[in-house]
This record gives C-alpha cells, structure tokens and sequence, in this order.
C-alpha cells in the first residue's frame, strides 16, 4: 500500500447505498485492500454512524430515496467538521450533466455501476493519497506554525529583558525617584485593562496591548539617560525655559535611543515603547509636546502613560516642593481631564485610582 497510507491503520470508509447488494459488493472490494468499512443503507443512517465514528472517504450512490447524493454531498460541505472528507459518487448515469452537478456540490470523483474492482480501487487509493498529502501539509503547518510562535514569543522574552534592563539604568540614573518607573508601568497597565470595557476602546486595548504597556510605559523617561547630570538637579525646575527645552528634548532622545535598538522591526515592546517615549508630554488640547500634536492623533499608548505618569508625579512632588496627597492629586488631574487627558482615560482612572500603585 502507499506510503500515506501505511501511516493510518485501516482507514474508514463510509458505503452508501439504498441497495444492499451494492453496498456489499463494494465492502468486498474495500476489504480486500485492508480498507475498514462502514455501511448505510440510507443518508440519515450514514450521518447517525458519522456521529461516532468519522470516516476519512465517503462512497456514497448518486440518487437515493429521502436526501439523494448531492444534498447529502452539500451537507457535508456546509460543516466544517467534514467539508474535507473526500466525497466519491457512485452511479449507473455517466452523463456530462450528472458529472458537473457531483463535482459543482463538492464531490471529487465518480465510479460507474456495476462496479469495476479495478476502478473503485484506484479511485479510492487517489482521493486517499490525496487526503493524507493534504493531511500531512496542515500537520507540518501547524508545526511550522507552533515553532514560529514559541520562536517569537522567546524573542518577545529576550527583548522584553532588554527593556528591563534599560529600565533598571534609568532607575538607578534617577535613583531620587523611587518607584516611580514601576508605578507608571503598573498603573498603565491597570488603565488599558479597563479601557477593554470602553466601547470607544474595546477593539484597541487586546491581552497583547495590555501585557505590552505594563513594560513599554516604564522606559517613557528613557531619554534622561542620554541627559548632562546637572539636568537633574532641583534647579532647572524654576526655570520654566529650560524645562521646556528639556522635556521636549528628552522625549525625542528616549524615542531615538529605542529606534536604534530595534524599533519598528516587529518588536512589539520597543514600538510601543518609542510611541510612548515621544508623546508622554503631548497634550489632548495641543499644547504639549510635540507641538500641534493633539487629541487622537495622540497614540492611545501615550496617552494612558501620561495619566499614569503625571498621577505618580503628583503624588511625589516630581513637579512641586512638596508631595500632594492622594485627593489633591485626583483633584487636578480631573481638572486636566479634556485639556490634558483623553476624558474617556481620567474617567476610568477615577474608577479604578484605589487599586493604583502608589507607594
């Protein structure tokens, strides 16, 4: 036998016929090529016996009483748990005609009665091997398929670990600042599983984009790395024009430094990462940095970043003398909502703002 069919013990192959003299003169010649058979004598017999045991080829008559051949044939093609099971027609009528409406419902051959053993076996073997071939090419798809996925999401683990690391540089840069990287990456992440629930963002926020933003929204001041120490310094705070030329300065470093890294070559960390990195500052009314970047056309990532960034900033006076409590700094982030935020984002930020990070 072929060598497809060495690898499945005794296929099953489904006789349907409404004369049982047919069905067993074609059991018999099955049989004889180690072929396993299982007989109707009519369509509804034949799919009670399919819903226990599922045939990998169908031999089925042409016209039978109650549901014929070719509506039984279209059954079997609507439904997507035996539209690939090879259908054969067998039939007296060898017509032009009969042969377009068998191959027009889904059959793939037909065998003319009285049977020739020579015929039905080699039409059988053909759509066997066919199937087996087809069988084989899914298998090795799904494999290939498999290792792909196993291989990207370890790539995803690797590149993951190198924006940790790079996280861990701008911890220790700006050590004066605690948690606050870890915060910002937690509370994004919060904020985007609750976006799920917003129709305006339900087709946006993904499990993805969710487990993405819990990372990426830690390296959002990654450009302070690449900054002179004295920029760090409490002084350039109550200098309103260098802050600004630093913040506007910073974003576009960070988004720079990750761009060189790997940005845009399918890692789904890092782009997210340089989206964030240069529009964290940009505001929902256009007056943040970059200039005349303004409501949606703020990527969403950014946008969610920036609640969580500025929240965490108000709690430890990143921008102020002192460290706001957490109700002065709900506050004035509610009065920002619509200039600053995305409204849609500060009004999940006010359901969910108990269960933010803020140590």
């Amino acid at each position: 036998m072929d060598g497809a069919m060495k690898k499945q013990e005794q296929p099953k192959i489904l006789i349907v016929d409404d004369i049982t003299m047919n069905v067993e003169i074609l059991q018999e010649i099955l049989k004889s090529q180690g072929y396993e058979t299982l007989c109707a004598l009519s369509v509804q017999e034949a799919l009670d016996l399919m819903k226990e045991n599922m045939p990998q080829l169908i031999l089925t008559d042409f016209s039978m009483p109650g549901m014929n051949g070719l509506e039984f044939c279209r059954l079997l093609k609507s439904n997507p748990l035996t539209r690939d099971i090879p259908l054969i027609f067998a039939t007296v009528a060898d017509s032009s005609a009969d042969k377009k409406k068998a191959f027009e419902a889904g059959g793939v051959d037909f065998i003319r009665k009285p049977f020739e053993p020579i015929e039905v076996i080699m039409s059988v073997k053909n759509q066997m091997n066919s199937y087996y071939a087809k069988r084989e090419m899914e298998d090795y798809n799904r494999m290939m398929h498999k290792m792909v996925t196993e291989q990207k999401k370890q790539m995803e683990k690797e590149q993951e670990k190198v924006l940790l690391a790079l996280q861990t540089v701008a911890e220790r840069r700006n050590a004066h600042e605690g948690s606050h990287l870890k915060n910002v990456g937690y509370n994004s992440r919060l904020l985007a599983q609750c976006l799920q629930l917003v129709p305006k963002y339900e087709k946006m926020v993904n499990n993805a984009f969710i487990d993405t933003i819990g990372v990426s929204a830690r390296l959002h001041d990654i450009g302070n790395i690449l900054m002179p120490d004295e920029t760090f310094l409490d002084d350039y705070r109550s200098k309103e024009e260098q802050k600004k030329a630093f913040v506007k300065h910073h974003t576009e470093e960070g988004a720079k430094l990750l761009e060189e890294l790997g940005a845009n070559e399918g890692n789904r960390f890092l782009d997210m990462a340089v989206l964030i990195c240069r529009y964290h500052h940009a505001k929902w009314d256009g007056s943040g940095y970059p200039e005349n970047m303004s409501g949606e056309d703020i990527p969403l990532a950014a946008r969610i970043t920036a609640v969580a960034n500025d929240f965490d900033a108000l709690l430890r006076a990143r921008y102020k003398s002192e460290p706001l409590s957490l109700e002065e700094s709900v506050r004035i982030m509610n009065e920002r909502s619509g200039k600053a935020y995305d409204s849609r984002i500060i009004e999940v930020f006010n359901k969910v703002v108990k269960q933010m990070r803020t140590d």
